[in-house]
C-alpha cells in the first residue's frame, strides 16, 4: 500500500468505528476467538466490539476483583493481536497492534463483563486496508439501498431459486417465535403472512424478523405499517417497513445483477 493511500484512508475513514455484528465479522474475515490483549505478562481473550483505524473497543469476561487488578494498566502501553481470514487467502493474517489502554471498567447491567478502550500507537497497513475495504463496501451498499428502494421482488419459485432463499422465515412476537411466509421483499419493505394464532399485530408495532438465505441468515428490524386478513385462511398479512440491512441489500443487488443476464 502506497504512502498516499495510507494518508487517504486515514483522512476518509480514520474516525469511523465499525460495530461488530455477524455481518461485519464475516465480511472482514475476523476470527473473533483469536483476539488477544496482552497486559505485561497477562494475556486476555477478548471479544471485539468496535474497531477503527485509531482505536479498538473490546469486551472481556472478568470478575470485579480482576477488573480492579487490571485497571492498574490504564494509561500504559499494551498490545493487541487480531487474526483475519480474508476471502481468497488460505493463510490467516495475524496483526499486532501496540497502544495505550485508555479505559477499562465494568459494563453496566452485565455481570462480569468488562469494556476495554485501546488507542493505537500506530495502525498496521493491513488493518487499515481491511477497515477501509469494509467501510467502502458499506458506503456502496448504502448507495444501493437508495437506488433499490421500492423495487419489490415477489417470492415465487424462480425468484426464490435466484435469490437462494431457503423458504424459511420466523418472527418473534411477545417473546414467541412463529414461522411465517415471506410474500415479497425489497430493501425497505417486507410483506409477510403471519399465522393468525400469533398475538394481534398493530400498526406501528415493532417485531423481530429473521430471514434464512443460503448467503446469510440475519435479523431485520423495522415497524408494521399495515395488517390485514391474508388471502390464505388462518394468516394475517403484514406490511413491514424495514431499516437499512446490509445483508438484504447485498442479496437484492446480486438478484438484480443476475436478472440482467436473463434479458
Amino acid at each position: 500500500m502506497g504512502k498516499k493511500n495510507i494518508q487517504e484512508y486515514m483522512q476518509q475513514y480514520g474516525d469511523q468505528l465499525i460495530r461488530f455484528n455477524p455481518y461485519a465479522i464475516k465480511k472482514m474475515g475476523l476470527l473473533p476467538t483469536q483476539t488477544l490483549l496482552k497486559l505485561d505478562d497477562y494475556m486476555l481473550i477478548c471479544a471485539p466490539f468496535q474497531l477503527s483505524m485509531k482505536r479498538a473497543i473490546l469486551l472481556v469476561i472478568l470478575s470485579k476483583d480482576e477488573i480492579s487488578f487490571f485497571q492498574q494498566f490504564q494509561n500504559k502501553i499494551v498490545s493487541l493481536s487480531f487474526t483475519f481470514q480474508r476471502p481468497g487467502n488460505n493463510t490467516p493474517i495475524n496483526l499486532f497492534v501496540r497502544g495505550t489502554l485508555v479505559r477499562m471498567g465494568p459494563v453496566k447491567g452485565r455481570n462480569n463483563v468488562c469494556l476495554v478502550d485501546l488507542s493505537y500507537s500506530n495502525c498496521p497497513n493491513d488493518l487499515m486496508e481491511i477497515v477501509a475495504d469494509y467501510l467502502g463496501n458499506h458506503a456502496s451498499l448504502k448507495s444501493q439501498y437508495e437506488h433499490l428502494r421500492n423495487k419489490t421482488v415477489e417470492l415465487n419459485e424462480e425468484n426464490t431459486r435466484i435469490m437462494r432463499y431457503n423458504k424459511y422465515a420466523e418472527v418473534q412476537i411477545a417473546g414467541k417465535k412463529h414461522q411465517v411466509n415471506l410474500i415479497s421483499v425489497s430493501v425497505n419493505r417486507l410483506i409477510i403472512d403471519i399465522p393468525a394464532a400469533a398475538d394481534p399485530i398493530e400498526e406501528g408495532s415493532k417485531i423481530i424478523i429473521k430471514l434464512y438465505f443460503q448467503m446469510y441468515q440475519f435479523i431485520i428490524t423495522g415497524s408494521v405499517t399495515k395488517a390485514e386478513k391474508a388471502l390464505e385462511a388462518g394468516f394475517t398479512r403484514v406490511y413491514y417497513d424495514i431499516e437499512f440491512t446490509p445483508e438484504l441489500v447485498e442479496i437484492l443487488d446480486d438478484y438484480f445483477f443476475r436478472l440482467s443476464f436473463k434479458r
